[in-house]
């Protein structure tokens, strides 16, 4: 519940201090990949590689590693869609609130009644608020499955743990689980979440369209 409430915190945090910043776009947003039947516009790649400094679009390595964690990433959400989180009445509710402050950010008076011409009108003026929902749309997702899928389940599964402990406990200063478990929770987390994400690239197919990736690096 500590870990829900801070990523939350965070959400929240982040949408409110957003400032908006428009950037150029072409006319044209190409497909990168295809995840799960779903396009992924090349805009919605970039963006999200914005976000980390460590990114570099432009060196073929470190495109290639951003883009193994970005279809890790695009995987664990179509999950959480195959398992309709997305279609709770608490995160419709959830993602409705995000929205309401976004769209203040982009009003000059705070009080101003957000009609649907003006909120047509940000659409179509601010490129990047697209991107800002499907941002925290696919955050609030990540959380859901990852948290039960690896978190919650890492904590729980006492019989898994024990299991997962005899079988590494040569990599630990301690050979008493309670000793240690902090640590072995880390590390079962980690192993589950590969095994999970592995699972998941056989469930899901991707299509990434190299000849627009390429373009990326010259």
């Amino acid at each position: 519940m500590e870990k829900r409430f801070h990523f939350r915190k965070l959400l929240v945090s982040l949408l409110v201090a957003a400032s908006v910043v428009v950037k150029a776009q072409t006319s044209v947003d190409p497909t990168v990949m295809n995840v799960a039947g779903k396009d992924v516009p090349l805009s919605e790649f970039v963006y999200i590689a914005g976000k980390n400094s460590e990114v570099n679009l432009a060196d073929s390595a470190s495109l290639g590693t951003y883009l193994e964690l970005f279809k890790k990433f695009k995987l664990k959400v179509a999950e959480a869609e195959s398992l309709g989180m997305d279609t709770t009445q608490s995160f419709v509710n959830e993602l409705k609130g995000y929205q309401e402050q976004l769209l203040k950010s982009y009003s000059k008076d705070s009080g101003e009644v957000l009609t649907p011409d003006k909120i047509r009108y940000i659409e179509h003026n601010y490129p990047e608020y697209k991107h800002l929902m499907q941002e925290y749309r696919d955050g609030i997702l990540l959380f859901e499955v990852s948290d039960r899928e690896v978190w919650s389940r890492a904590s729980s599964d006492a019989a898994g743990l024990e299991t997962f402990f005899e079988q590494t406990k040569l990599k630990y200063s301690s050979d008493n689980l309670d000793a240690v478990r902090g640590e072995v929770i880390a590390d079962y987390q980690s192993w589950l979440d590969n095994q999970w994400t592995k699972r998941l690239a056989d469930k899901y197919p991707i299509k990434v369209y190299w000849e627009v990736l390429k373009k990326l690096t010259k």
